[in-house]
């Protein structure tokens, strides 16, 4: 493998072996390549190593660890049959590759080689050196790389660039025979403005271009740049000659090759007739196109197949009509078929179009190059290089000097273009896709159909290629209703078999895109596309695909690609998404190559560890560790993610809520996934989230694991999912319903899982106790408090202790009420967490009615504080209840009505119960501040709910207080 490896650090560390680019890993494994490559051959000491890839302060803890840990990887990316290309040596490594298998130790010594060939060979072949070793350079050296070893390898090889520009301008101006040599210098000394031969080479250009006066005026920049340092002697000479018209200095006579006036070439295609919208990016691009004459303006636009690239740009380029008046030159690169068009052939066909004979096109690349840019050098031409493959691609096809402008298109981001301004390009705004419709099928059948039209737009993602091809189906049949062709968009099954008109088919253009993916991205692709969800973040992704979920940094590699190819999107670091099309046509794609097995293997994967995440989410959020809150034994895999604090605990929560869902439909839908593991996940979502939207889902999923699971003989399955969902019921305030289902769970776990008889049973007190039936509820809480103390669970124990002693006061029982409590909240306290917040309310509820309001009121925004921080919104607002509460009892009426009204929309958000609680308050302090009417709508109106709940304890309360309004 040693004589087939290259390696080019001109640009982004890259390599190859045998013509195929390696997987040379992330920056820092680059960095240490890059050490030793620049160490050419010699061994480089690990203190060395480290030195060059960090500064002193931005270390890892074990930084010789992690060097050999990169180097493990370099050598599974470079060793093959043969000898170790990388060699250990005492305590240090060597690179074993042949000297041009770099690309820089050729670049670095073609200063010397070119002088040498000059004497031998003549000046025009010792240019052919420079201009080879120059074309080498494709971007900033060791492109994002930033330790310390490639800082100095960079500045370094920009030196050597400058030295290489110098000698090759020198020999162009000795041989005289490349047009627009002024303007190139010129363009250089503003990038290397203390280069005295540079200087020199532009001010003999402009003095044989018959410009002496602006010849002697660079002179006098210069010595104005230099300030009290003279110029050199070889520019003052140069000088004295240019003032006498000395005539040694005059040009040479020209090269043949090409024409002293060329043809004006008019290669655009032409401009579509329906163009529809797109003001705002054709004026950025016109902008763009025609800003700075002194530079070559490259504009790239990259996005998704069918988003109108081509379109856009070639209705961009025609307006600018004589903005470019030596011509317009197009070529169609075929960047998403299987064999893009070669630069050198694109050369030569440019080379013919701007008037240089066929017998005068070189065959050599670089001598293309050169002939080519100094074809352009005093024409002012527009390049619109459509659907690029890649940078390497579009990089000769630049011109090199100022004045001419290039416009790219591609669907990936071609990020190597130096210079290059970008823009992504998305699908239509919703009023322009409508728009696009009416140019198409007219005014008339969007207006007789308008639901229809918006909802097609929708339908066709609103992309251009897919609009254009529904739209023209429609115009053949003027028929058909906008309607009918909807419903038929809506099926995924055949939405894009009906995106297909002739030669023109929205699948077609995406299988090109999908030729170009490796093994590797068509899997990440096709199987992030079956998740039925909005967005999808990293480690979920890395767990689908069975990467390490913890460090995703190789998968954020994988799907950036993904998002380069314009077949993802991003619209925030870590999240990723699909356009609609491209998830049906991933889909698709996944339904004929990945097997159901495979399929199956995928998402176990994910499952599994989202639930060992959500287990950490809780513990962390409720301030336990994971066995403690577990209800049942789950084998796990996966240890999942780690969390620092209840707030990051639950925001992941939040974020992968959609995740969780489709994962638990999934489960019930394949026998091969677990349907364990997806009661526990609802269970876990119900735990650390609250509020209606969140337990909506977990209601009527945790129904469908409860089902799923009878189906398959799963009784302790089961009895968690019915625990699940009356759990989740009570929330809800369906009291009914949620008694039943939590009687259930106890009936299928009898003598199984504890912990979860313990749950079922705290539930159920809270159940008795909304009821008014206080004995039953000190019952269940006390079979729940005894329990959870026999497994040890001291949080979930003072969870249990701080809702029988609510009970016990409503018994009248104050002072083990109190003791209960204050237990309870000790059990939990502790760091931050859902668990010490529930036990401060629970505490703050008691002290209420043992009459201590102060101590209520103080414990209350305590635990109000927490519920903000960690966003537990349904805890949020009861304990702004329990405030207007203790505020109406204490006499401060006006502040109970503020606090009432203050957190009364949330609690309208989030339980019926609680908005009754707040209405209750509420009603008690107006009627004290004389407001009877607006007293008795609220009483009124709290009664009406807690009436619909069964609320029964409430309601007697609710009926007192209006019976005193009479």
């Amino acid at each position: 493998m040693t004589q087939e490896l290259r390696f080019s650090l001109l640009g982004p560390v890259r390599g190859w072996s045998g013509g195929v680019e390696l997987d040379l890993g992330r920056p820092q494994q680059r960095e240490v390549l890059a050490v030793l490559i620049a160490a050419a051959g010699r061994t480089v000491a690990m203190p060395l190593l480290v030195d060059g890839v960090w500064d002193e302060g931005d270390r890892p803890a074990r930084p010789e660890h992690a060097i050999r840990t990169h180097i493990w990887r370099l050598r599974r990316a470079l060793d093959g049959p043969g000898a170790p290309v990388l060699e250990t040596v005492g305590d240090g490594y060597a690179l074993r590759v042949a000297e041009r298998a770099v690309d820089t130790w050729s670049f670095e010594g073609a200063v010397d080689t070119a002088e040498e060939v000059r004497s031998a060979d003549g000046a025009d072949r010792a240019r052919e050196v420079l201009d080879a070793a120059l074309g080498l350079w494709t971007s900033e050296p060791l492109a994002g790389l930033h330790g310390p070893a490639a800082r100095v390898s960079r500045a370094r090889l920009c030196g050597v660039r400058q030295a290489l520009l110098e000698a090759r301008l020198e020999l162009d101006a000795e041989l005289g025979d490349r047009p627009g040599l002024a303007a190139e210098a010129g363009a250089l000394v503003l990038e290397y403005p203390a280069s005295q031969r540079l200087r020199g080479v532009q001010m003999l250009a402009l003095y044989r271009s018959g410009r002496q006066a602006e010849a002697l005026g660079v002179f006098e920049d210069t010595r104005r740049f230099l300030g009290t340092v003279r110029p050199g002697r070889a520019l003052g000479e140069l000088h004295q000659r240019i003032l006498r018209s000395d005539p040694s200095l005059r040009l040479p006579e020209p090269a043949h090759g090409i024409r002293a006036t060329g043809p004006r070439p008019a290669a655009l295609p032409r401009d579509i007739d329906d163009f529809t919208g797109r003001g705002e990016q054709v004026e950025t691009l016109a902008g763009m196109l025609t800003g700075d004459a002194a530079t070559v303006v490259v504009s790239a636009i990259n996005g998704m197949a069918g988003v109108g690239k081509t379109t856009l740009a070639v209705h961009t380029a025609r307006g600018l009509g004589d903005r470019y008046p030596d011509g317009h030159l197009y070529v169609d690169l075929r960047g998403a078929d299987r064999d893009p068009a070669d630069p050198r052939s694109v050369l030569g066909t440019f080379l013919r179009e701007l008037g240089t004979d066929a017998s005068g096109v070189p065959d050599g690349m670089p001598e293309r190059i050169a002939l080519y840019r100094s074809s352009l050098s005093e024409r002012r031409v527009l390049l619109l290089l459509d659907n690029a493959a890649s940078d390497e691609q579009v990089r000769p096809l630049i011109p090199g000097a100022a004045g001419c402008a290039v416009l790219v298109t591609s669907r990936a981001w071609l990020t190597g273009l130096e210079g290059a301004r970008h823009m992504r390009l998305d699908v239509l705004p919703p009023e322009e896709a409508l728009a696009l419709l009416r140019r198409i099928i007219g005014d008339r059948r969007v207006d007789a159909e308008p639901q229809a039209a918006a909802e097609l737009a929708d339908a066709c993602g609103a992309l251009p290629l897919a609009l254009r091809i529904a739209a023209s189906r429609l115009a053949a049949e003027p028929g058909r209703s906008l309607a009918d062709m909807v419903r038929l968009l809506k099926d995924e099954r055949i939405r894009l078999d009906e995106l297909r008109s002739g030669d023109a088919a929205v699948e077609a253009a995406f299988d090109l895109s999908y030729a170009k993916l490796t093994g590797e991205q068509a899997r990440a692709f096709r199987l992030s596309a079956v998740l039925e969800v909005p967005d999808f973040g990293l480690p979920c992704v890395a767990a689908l695909l069975g990467r390490d979920s913890c460090d995703p940094e190789d998968t954020e590699e994988l799907l950036e690609s993904l998002v380069d190819l314009s077949l993802l999107e991003s619209r925030r670091p870590g999240r990723y998404h699909f356009h609609d099309l491209v998830r049906a046509f991933a889909r698709a794609r996944s339904a004929r190559e990945d097997t159901p097995g495979e399929t199956t293997r995928a998402f176990a994967g994910l499952l599994d560890f989202c639930v060992a995440t959500a287990r950490n989410a809780d513990a962390v959020a409720h301030s336990v560790e994971p066995a403690e809150r577990s209800l049942v034994d789950v084998p796990m895999i996966s240890a999942g993610l780690a969390f620092g604090t209840a707030q990051d605990a639950t925001g992941w929560m939040r974020e992968e809520t959609p995740v969780q869902r489709a994962l638990v439909d999934r489960s019930c839908e394949d026998d091969g996934l677990s349907l364990i593991q997806a009661a526990d996940l609802m269970d876990k979502l119900n735990t650390v989230l609250s509020g209606i939207t969140h337990l909506s889902a977990v209601t009527e999923r945790a129904e469908r694991v409860a089902g799923a699971a009878a189906r398959r003989g799963s009784p302790d399955v089961e009895a968690l999912a019915r625990y699940v969902r009356g759990n989740a019921l009570w929330h809800a305030n369906s009291y009914a319903e949620a008694e039943s289902e939590l009687a259930r769970a106890l009936e299928l776990c009898a003598g199984g899982s504890a912990r979860l008889r313990a749950s079922a049973h705290l539930t159920l007190c809270a159940n008795a106790r909304v009821h008014g039936h206080f004995d039953e509820a000190v019952g269940h809480g006390e079979a729940s408090v005894r329990l959870f103390r026999e497994l040890g669970a001291e949080i979930s124990e003072g969870t249990a202790l701080g809702e029988l002693a609510f009970n016990y006061a409503r018994q009248g029982r104050l002072s083990e009420a109190r003791a209960a409590a204050e237990r309870g909240a000790e059990l939990v306290g502790g760091r931050e967490s859902v668990s010490k917040a529930i036990g401060l309310y629970y505490l703050a509820r008691v002290l209420r009615l043992c009459g201590d309001g102060k101590a209520a009121l103080s414990r209350a925004r305590d635990a109000l504080a927490l519920f903000r921080a960690l966003g537990v919104t349904a805890f949020e607002a009861a304990t702004g209840t329990l405030m207007a509460e203790v505020h109406a009892e204490a006499g401060h009426y006006t502040l109970a009505v503020g606090t009432a009204e203050e957190f009364m929309p949330l609690a309208r958000r989030t339980s019926g119960m609680l908005e009754g609680a707040l209405l209750r308050a509420l009603g008690r302090s107006l009627c004290h501040l004389e407001q009877g009417a607006r007293a008795r709508a609220c009483l009124e109106a709290a009664l009406d709910l807690f009436d619909r709940r069964g609320a029964v304890a409430d309601a007697e309360q609710t009926r007192t207080l209006l019976a005193g309004l009479a």
